[in-house]
């Protein structure tokens, strides 16, 4: 016998020999996790091959109608409405590459996931800040002392290039080339890209750097963005700074967060007259379909479009 505690140690230990980032370990781990402790707390099987696609449609049906949203994540508080379905769809997503990977691993011999159907997402549009928005946002940080000038860097950077929160904390002074107009960011799965930045954020980035980035606390420490002791930034650390930002410039209709500065950026570069190919290229995304849920077009953009792009006022 197997047990499911002990493969989940064993995939997770194949996931980082694999390569694959700490925050998708993260995630792999706090989903089996649960599943596991749900089988436990409800004395169902807990040995590998004992595992049945009747236990996983449980574990479904129990995320989609006891569990609340926030409960399993450290970063957000639980609140009193259900999990939403692009939340049950990421459970099933990691159910089926774990049971996938232990059938390749022989450790069972049929695949519970089998006939078991991914739960059907809405589709829905990605949240962005409005131009207006993006102003107060900028504006609610006071740039004359140190930690001001770090945080206004660090939201201009995010607006202005769309990059991930991993990808800016991970940052490195090497990788930047301000000269040129660009730096290079490693993002899922170690794949390393070219990302462009705006004069604007050059000179931002530069300022930050030359005046007021503090001395690193170690030889070794060369992110760009640190702590006021000289040590590098986490994720978490990140999201506070943006939520902050967000409540001081009144911002209260708008989840606040890096990944609503990562929406705002695709959603204005393609107001701006850029393509999808190259928001594809400059996100790091494999797919062209998840670069399209970034794209919120309101009637106000639609009609500014229009008035740009009108292939028959543009005869004239």
């Amino acid at each position: 016998m197997y047990s499911l505690n002990s493969a989940i140690m064993e995939y997770i230990l194949f996931c980082r020999t694999e390569g694959k980032s700490p925050r998708t370990i993260r995630w792999y781990r706090q989903k089996l996790d649960y599943f596991e402790h749900f089988l436990r707390e409800n004395g169902l099987p807990t040995e590998l091959d004992e595992i049945k696609r009747s236990e996983i449609r449980g574990f479904i049906h129990h995320l989609q109608s006891e569990v609340k949203s926030g409960v399993n994540n450290p970063r957000r508080p639980a609140e009193d409405k259900s999990l939403s379905m692009h939340t049950i769809h990421g459970y099933v997503r990691t159910l089926r590459a774990f049971f996938s990977w232990t059938v390749r691993e022989g450790l069972v011999k049929d695949n519970p996931m089998r006939g078991v159907r991914n739960p059907k997402v809405p589709k829905q549009l990605m949240p962005s800040f409005s131009e207006d928005q993006v102003r107060r946002l900028l504006s609610s940080v006071d740039r004359r002392n140190a930690i001001g000038a770090r945080n206004h860097a660090i939201l201009v950077t995010l607006l202005d290039t769309g990059i991930r929160a991993s990808e800016l904390t991970s940052l490195k002074e090497g990788d930047l080339y301000l000269q040129g107009g660009f730096f290079k960011v490693s993002g899922k799965g170690g794949k390393e890209r070219i990302v462009p930045i705006g004069s604007t954020c050059r000179a931002t980035l530069a300022r930050y750097i030359h005046r007021y980035r503090p001395q690193p606390a170690t030889p070794h420490i060369d992110n760009v963005f640190l702590t006021k002791g000289g040590r590098p930034l986490k994720s978490d650390y990140l999201y506070k700074i943006v939520s902050e930002a967000c409540n001081r410039a009144g911002i209260d209709n708008v989840r606040p967060g890096p990944h609503t500065c990562r929406h705002t950026f695709a959603r204005r570069f393609l107001m701006n007259g850029g393509d999808l190919l190259t928001l594809q290229r400059i996100l790091g995304h494999s797919s062209l379909e998840v670069v399209r849920l970034y794209v919120h077009l309101d009637t106000g953009d639609l009609l500014q479009q229009q008035g740009k792009y009108s292939p028959i006022d543009n005869l004239c």
